[in-house]
């Protein structure tokens, strides 16, 4: 039985406690090179449809996705100069969403509507925007991945067919990657089974997974929906690649899954992504028991996201948490759960919400050398 019977970590849509939270953060809703200039793209976050833009000048731009008069998408019309002329009968607004032309009406009336629009950055070849009440919280950084002597930026976007918390936990699960990405993580020695210690940070949470060799991994959770960690990706087999992601909602049944690598040393066998197979028809292809996770090409460009889709996916759309036994291996998953109801419960009885924030003398890392966390024991 669920340890949070009052709460609805899944949903998102309407006036869900979930979308609510998820709204108070900075949130990325598409690929920077999918937003192109002079051209508009309709986007979806928490349910809702936006009119996401660049402009002349290079800025991106969302507005709300219906225009006031009809109702048309203004994504389906023209960007012109830096504002968007809807498609149906021509309303064009300015950069700023203020009418700017109505044909057909009278310059007044023009100036009387506005479109509502919403704070957007552009940051790690991905574009975010602020949807939630009032003044937006300051901007989350990430100098780890803006470091070039890391390695080649490599930003990539998916969109999952299934509910996004189960995204979100599975960040956290350091046990499932001994069986879900076996033979990957064998070439780099994460070949046992880890024992798992994780706290509340101020960011989030942090975790460290320690196998009998005494090797450690370290993850990090910036709330309500990021992962900071090292993975191995098919694009470098010669070492980790640090990893930043965030698991949007973009829907109760639909995820944005953004992912920000830094990579070392690409691996140059590895096939065009437009030249092999959409990793979703694969993961469909395994779920329907036509093939198996260890007959998908193991040089598939986004071999991970496959395995993890079925894995994910398999759990049904929405997760059935009522059914769960969660075990000793599941503890960061418990923190996280801990943490989101609380802060869930504040927001649906008007109290404070914790202030996250990324410490001053944050190190990724820091954990493994140092004694952050408890001793794990075997």
């Amino acid at each position: 039985m669920s340890l949070y019977p009052d709460i609805d970590f899944a949903r998102v849509e309407g006036d869900a406690l979930a979308g609510r939270l998820v709204a108070r953060f900075w949130q990325p809703v598409a690929l920077a090179e999918k937003c192109v200039a002079g051209r508009a793209m309709r986007v979806k976050l928490l349910g809702t449809h936006y009119t996401l833009y660049r402009g002349e000048d290079g800025q991106p731009r969302m507005t709300q996705d219906r225009c006031p008069h009809r109702g048309t998408s203004l994504a389906y019309g023209w960007v012109e100069g830096n504002g968007i002329r809807c498609r149906y009968h021509g309303w064009k607004f300015d950069a700023e969403g203020r009418g700017e032309e109505f044909p057909a009406e009278s310059a007044a009336y023009a100036r009387s509507l506005s479109l509502r629009t919403y704070p957007v950055r552009e940051y790690l070849g991905l574009i975010f925007c602020y949807v939630g009440e009032g003044e937006p919280p300051e901007f989350p950084r990430f100098p780890e991945l803006e470091d070039d002597s890391r390695g080649t930026l490599l930003t990539q976007a998916v969109v999952l067919d299934y509910n996004f918390f189960q995204r979100v936990e599975n960040d956290h699960d350091e046990a499932h990657v001994f069986f879900t990405h076996k033979h990957l993580m064998a070439k780099y020695g994460l070949d046992q089974i880890p024992k798992v210690a994780a706290e509340e940070t101020e960011h989030g949470l942090v975790v460290v997974s320690t196998r009998k060799d005494g090797r450690k991994r370290v993850g990090y959770g910036f709330m309500p929906n990021v992962l900071l960690r090292e993975v191995p990706i098919p694009q470098d087999r010669s070492k980790m690649s640090i990893l930043l992601a965030w698991r949007v909602p973009m829907d109760d049944t639909t995820t944005f899954s953004a992912m920000v690598n830094r990579v070392g040393t690409f691996n140059t066998a590895l096939p065009d992504p437009g030249e092999v197979e959409d990793p979703a028809e694969i993961a469909a292809r395994v779920m329907r028991c036509e093939m198996t996770l260890d007959e998908v090409d193991q040089n598939h460009p986004l071999l991970p996201i496959i395995q993890d889709t079925v894995a994910l996916g398999g759990q049904g759309v929405i997760a059935d948490r009522d059914a769960e036994h969660l075990g000793q291996s599941d503890r960061a998953i418990a923190v996280l759960r801990r943490m989101w109801a609380r802060e869930m419960r504040a927001l649906r009885d008007g109290k404070p919400l914790k202030t996250w924030r990324r410490p001053g003398d944050f190190e990724f890392g820091k954990e493994i050398a140092g004694a952050e966390l408890p001793a794990v024991a075997h």
